[in-house]
């Protein structure tokens, strides 16, 4: 909260609503599988992603 009313402040703006699905919305699935596995990694596994055929 206090990152986001910093913003607000030193743009001299009003509070923008991005939506409850707004991270969703914005990450591509290649990064997401990225991310994903490298959280994975940090547990100890090793992780192989494939796409799958369509």
């Amino acid at each position: 909260m206090l990152v986001t009313i910093w913003h607000m402040l030193a743009s001299q703006s009003d509070y923008a609503d991005l939506g409850a699905d707004w991270f969703d919305r914005r990450s591509d699935n290649e990064r997401h599988a990225r991310r994903l596995a490298h959280q994975i990694e940090r547990l100890g596994y090793k992780v192989t992603v494939e796409p799958v055929a369509a």
